[in-house]
């Protein structure tokens, strides 16, 4: 039931800052720009007052930062596609992330901290795509996720090394959603270095490694957690089918390359699904 009804409030606040937003837009020739600005404004004044109205770590509260937070992002788009700012839409998210910050650190709620870190993962991918290589303007680039790398992997050891229960209120969604990122930005290195032969760097199949082995170190005997390490081995398997893949079809052993992938996969998964099994009743039964 306590689960359900903060489901329910989540998307209820979503819904409704979302209506908003559209509102704003659908009425966007019909009303003055102060009247658009002051109904933004006034919902994030609104917002934050009622969020320190109710005492810290009220699920009330926490909702009101929630909507402060995502109100927050119509307001700079606002702002920037009215005065004509010459923004681009990295900076938005950039901006939105660091505004939002203090908020989500008083919230200590699980849901407001994914939600900034989706934000700030978006402003890292657009700035890879719009600045760092503005004429190709792919937001695929070992360079971004090297970026991703680095600013989720810090992100990831601060909450796991300041303690969760001090940072985001309890709970293990914070660092899974973190460890998702930095296992996907960490896979695209090593399929970078695999099938990119023109632009691979010799550090990414290491780094790719590295990372990998301190996630498996870390998650299996300092920490034992069994949702990151069937996110490691899923992650594994896809490395690993991906390299049997590019060696069968490098000397064109195509027929034989899908016999050999789904034996690979099937063999991988049972025995990934078997080893968690046993990692799970051994932490069972310690």
């Amino acid at each position: 039931h306590l689960f359900l009804s903060r489901v329910f409030l989540t998307f209820g606040v979503t819904l409704l800052i979302a209506a908003v937003g559209y509102f704003v837009a659908y009425n966007w020739d019909e009303m003055e720009r102060f009247a658009k600005i002051a109904l933004l404004e006034v919902g994030v004044a609104g917002a934050a007052l009622g969020a320190a109205y109710f005492s810290p770590g009220d699920i009330r509260a926490r909702a009101a930062l929630l909507a402060a937070v995502l109100l927050t992002g119509p307001l700079l788009a606002f702002i920037g596609q009215t005065y004509q700012t010459g923004a681009d839409s990295y900076e938005l998210f950039r901006a939105w992330a660091l505004l939002a910050l203090p908020w989500v650190v008083v919230a200590r709620w699980r849901v407001l901290w994914c939600f900034w870190l989706l934000i700030a993962n978006v402003a890292i991918t657009l700035y890879f795509a719009q600045a760092w290589r503005p004429l190709i303007g792919s937001v695929f680039d070992h360079h971004g996720a090297l970026a991703h790398l680095a600013g989720t992997g810090f992100f990831l050891v601060a909450i796991e090394w300041l303690g969760r229960d001090r940072l985001t209120g309890g709970g293990r969604s914070v660092e899974r959603f973190a460890l998702s990122l930095v296992i996907g930005a960490a896979t695209f290195l090593f399929f970078h270095f695999l099938f990119d032969t023109r632009e691979r760097v010799f550090w990414e199949l290491p780094l790719s490694f590295a990372v990998f082995g301190a996630v498996w170190w870390w998650y299996r005997f300092k920490q034992l957690d069994l949702v990151a390490l069937a996110m490691w081995s899923f992650a594994g398997i896809a490395v690993t089918v991906a390299t049997v893949s590019r060696m069968l079809f490098a000397v064109h052993a195509d027929g034989l390359a899908f016999l050999v992938v789904g034996g690979t996969v099937i063999g991988l998964s049972a025995w990934a699904a078997a080893w968690l099994r046993r990692l799970n009743k051994t932490a069972v039964a310690a």
